[in-house]
């Protein structure tokens, strides 16, 4: 079921002029905001809603458009903010494009928050439901890419809309009485350097550790003696490159001595990155590992740059484990 914040309620501006009404859509293109988003809207919802005002302000008074260009615009809290909503035209999709689809727009970046949460996925998916109940939005589910020149909607969420917009794994709670392991931060004890990968070999990795406190890489990985599923948000921070350099990140299982047995997001490869002008890289990755004693799970940073890359921040938001069935 949707979960909407209405206009009134995130404090939309009016529009200053009339929409365009639609009566019925191809289907849906899925949008990001093409930069910064905030980590700090994993955890506080508050941070979401002034990024909607904020974007709403940049499309009416940078843009000149009568109103936010999205129908709909999803957040990692899996709420739905209305924008134009349906029956209306957006003005997101491109110059000729926005009467065959409705705008949807994730609310992930090129830097902060770059790996769409499952809340984000969910909310895009209860958008395109809703959309389709309640304006006559057809099946196509396309990126702005597609029939845009653009990087939008960046390539994670790019490769999921390509894979379908497959609704995100759902795990059950553990109850009281299962014993689950225990398991806290990713992080550094001290800033560390990130070797460079020639030929996409070696990787350097750092592991999940299930006893308290941070470690240096290198650390002690999961090793539960039963199977567990870990649902996992991390952040990581690097500097160093020069402006626009490739970085591959992801969140990887392992078996024991090192050798790779999957990727578990993006759909199953690692997610490429690109530095910023100060040849920085920020980013987040979630995914469900399926953990045991034989398989554990690591973030995997793998980078080709002749320059000396530092490891600023790997921190946790949340790994918790839940018994696989």
């Amino acid at each position: 079921m949707i979960d909407l914040v209405s206009r009134s309620t995130w404090g939309a501006r009016a529009p200053s002029g009339s929409y365009t009404t639609l009566a019925s859509t191809r289907g849906v293109k899925v949008h990001y905001t093409g930069g910064h988003v905030d980590p700090a809207t994993l955890t506080d919802h508050s941070r979401c809603v002034a990024a909607v005002r904020g974007i709403q302000r940049g499309h009416m008074d940078g843009n000149g458009w009568i109103d936010i260009g999205y129908s709909m615009i999803a957040c990692p809290h899996r709420k739905v903010f209305v924008g134009r909503g349906p029956g209306h035209l957006p003005a997101a999709n491109g110059p000729g494009l926005n009467s065959a689809h409705y705008a949807v727009l994730g609310l992930v970046g090129t830097s902060g928050v770059v790996t769409p949460p499952d809340g984000v996925l969910h909310g895009i998916r209860d958008a395109i439901e809703w959309l389709r109940a309640k304006g006559g939005a057809g099946k196509e589910i396309k990126g702005h890419r597609d029939g845009y020149s653009t990087d939008c909607p960046g390539d994670a969420l790019y490769a999921w809309v390509q894979a379908g917009a497959p609704r995100p794994v759902t795990t059950t709670p553990p109850t009281e009485e299962e014993e689950v392991p225990e398991v806290v931060s990713l992080g550094l004890s001290a800033e560390a350097t990130v070797k460079p990968n020639i030929n996409h070999s070696p990787w350097w990795t750092e592991e999940y550790r299930d006893t308290a406190g941070w470690h240096p890489a290198g650390g002690q990985s999961i090793a539960p003696d039963v199977d567990v599923w870990a649902d996992v948000t991390t952040f990581i921070a690097l500097r160093g490159f020069q402006p626009g350099e490739r970085v591959e990140v992801g969140l990887t299982r392992h078996l024991a001595d090192g050798s790779l047995v999957d990727c578990a997001w993006p759909t199953g490869r690692l997610m490429a990155v690109h530095a910023d002008v100060d040849g920085c890289v920020e980013t987040n990755l979630n995914g469900h590992l399926k953990l045991s004693a034989t398989n554990r799970g690591r973030v995997t940073i793998r980078h080709t740059s002749a320059n000396t890359i530092t490891l600023e921040v790997a921190s946790a938001f949340k790994a918790i484990l839940h018994p696989y069935a």
